[in-house]
C-alpha cells in the first residue's frame, strides 16, 4: 500500500475506497460500513459451499499482454501498465523500457532479457481475433524454470513452492510447457484499471509452450468453527452502529479508515498479530506519520464512541481466528497442486467474492497486502 498524505481538510470528502482490490477479511470490520457483518456472512457461505473460493496464486512478476484494436499484440510489465512510454510493441521496446528504469541494479539486465524472451511465447498464444488484455503472474518460465523429480514438478515463484502431481492431466501439461502463468482478470483497454475476473482461458492454452491457469477453484469443503462464529456474530449485531459512527468521515479526519488499516498491516508486518488492541493502536499512532492534530481527533473519537476500537479490534483478531481454521482445513486437503510457504502447508490464501483469506500468521509480505 502507498504511504497515504495527511492533509488538512476544512470539509469532509468523499469516502474512498480503503486497502486494497481484495481486502482481508477481517480487515472489512473496518474499511466497510457494517463490515463485520458481511465478514460473518462470507463465512457462513463458505461453510456452506465452497465452489466460489479460490486459489490466491503467489506469482512473480506480473505481466500484461493482449491485442489493441487493431491487432497489434503488446506485452508489459506491471512498471509498463499504462504509462504510453512503457506502451512496447516489440520484445526490444519492452527489454528498453525496463533497463531504462532503476538503477542500474545487478538483476535488472537478466530480468529485462528474460522478460522480453516470453513475448514471442505469449503471442503465438494469443488468438488472432482476441482484444483487450489480460493480466496475471507467472509462475515459472525459462529463466526460473520449474524443477522435475519424486514424481512431482516443484516451482518457487516468490515466496510459495508449488507441486504438481506430475501424472495428473495438469502435470503432464506443464511438463511440456516453458511458462505458466496465474491470469486474473480480462482487461479493455490498455491501461485500464477495472476489468473483469477471468476463468474461461480455453483460447490462451492452445500452445505447448505456455500453460495459462484461469480461476482455480478448492474442492474441500471445510467447516467454520460454529461456537467461534456465534460470539463474533453477537458482537456485530449488538455494536456496527457504533462501530460505523466511530468509523464516519469527520472534518480533519477523513482517513481513519486508512490508519487503522495501517496499524494492522504493521502489526502484521511485525508479526504481533496478537496485540492489534487499542493500547498498542494508541502507542503506534505515537511513533506513525499521523499528524498531532488528527492524534488528538482520535483520541477525542475513541473517548465519545466508548468501547467502539475495543470492539473493532476483538472482531478483527476473532474473525482472523475464525478464517485461519478455514484456510487449515483446505491447506491440509490433498489435491493435484500443494503449496507450502517457509517449510509449512500452504500458499498465500484464497479469494472469496471480494475478500481474501491470507494466513497472516505465516506470511510475510514484500508489500503491504
Amino acid at each position: 500500500m502507498r504511504a497515504f498524505e495527511f492533509l488538512t481538510e476544512a470539509d469532509t470528502p468523499a469516502p474512498k475506497k480503503v486497502g486494497r482490490e481484495f481486502n482481508h477479511l477481517e480487515d472489512l470490520v473496518f474499511t466497510e460500513p457494517n463490515g463485520g457483518k458481511k465478514a460473518v456472512e462470507l463465512l457462513k457461505g463458505i461453510a456452506q459451499d465452497s465452489k466460489d473460493v479460490s486459489i490466491k496464486w503467489d506469482g512473480n512478476p506480473t505481466v500484461y499482454w493482449g491485442r489493441e484494436p487493431n491487432g497489434q499484440f503488446r506485452m508489459v510489465g506491471k512498471n509498463n501498465w499504462g504509462r504510453e512510454e512503457g506502451a512496447s510493441n516489440s520484445p526490444e521496446e519492452l527489454k528498453q523500457f525496463i533497463m531504462s528504469r532503476g538503477k542500474g541494479e545487478e538483476w535488472r539486465e537478466k530480468f529485462a532479457s528474460d522478460m522480453a524472451g516470453l513475448w514471442p511465447i505469449f503471442e503465438k498464444a494469443t488468438p488472432a481475433d482476441f482484444r483487450g488484455y489480460v493480466y496475471g503472474d507467472i509462475l515459472f518460465h525459462p529463466g526460473k524454470p520449474f524443477e522435475g523429480g519424486n514424481g512431482k514438478l516443484t516451482f518457487t515463484p516468490n515466496q510459495t513452492t508449488y507441486s504438481v502431481r506430475g501424472t495428473s492431466n495438469i502435470g503432464r501439461r506443464i511438463g511440456k510447457a516453458k511458462i505458466a502463468v496465474a491470469v486474473h482478470k480480462h482487461l479493455d483497454y490498455f491501461g485500464d484499471k477495472g476489468g473483469e475476473p477471468i476463468s474461461d482461458v480455453a483460447d490462451f492454452n492452445t500452445s505447448p509452450d505456455l500453460v495459462v491457469f484461469g480461476q482455480t477453484y478448492v474442492t474441500h469443503q471445510p467447516a467454520v468453527n460454529a461456537d467461534n462464529l456465534s460470539a463474533i456474530e453477537k458482537i456485530v449485531n449488538s455494536k456496527s452502529a457504533l462501530i460505523d459512527k466511530f468509523l464516519a468521515p469527520q472534518p480533519g479526519l477523513s482517513d481513519l479508515q486508512t490508519i487503522l488499516y495501517t496499524f494492522v498491516n504493521n502489526q502484521s508486518k511485525a508479526k504481533a498479530l496478537d496485540k492489534i488492541t487499542p493500547e498498542a493502536f494508541f502507542a503506534w499512532v505515537k511513533t506513525s506519520k499521523v499528524s498531532p492534530a488528527k492524534q488528538q481527533k482520535i483520541t477525542a473519537l475513541a473517548a465519545q464512541h466508548a468501547g467502539a476500537l475495543t470492539d473493532i479490534f476483538y472482531l478483527v483478531r476473532e474473525l482472523m481466528k475464525a478464517k485461519d481454521e478455514v484456510i487449515r482445513e483446505l491447506d491440509s486437503a490433498e489435491g493435484d497442486i500443494t503449496a507450502h510457504t517457509g517449510g509449512k502447508p500452504g500458499g498465500e490464501g484464497y479469494v472469496y467474492k471480494d475478500a481474501k483469506l491470507v494466513p497472516r500468521d505465516r506470511w510475510t509480505p514484500f508489500r503491504a497486502d
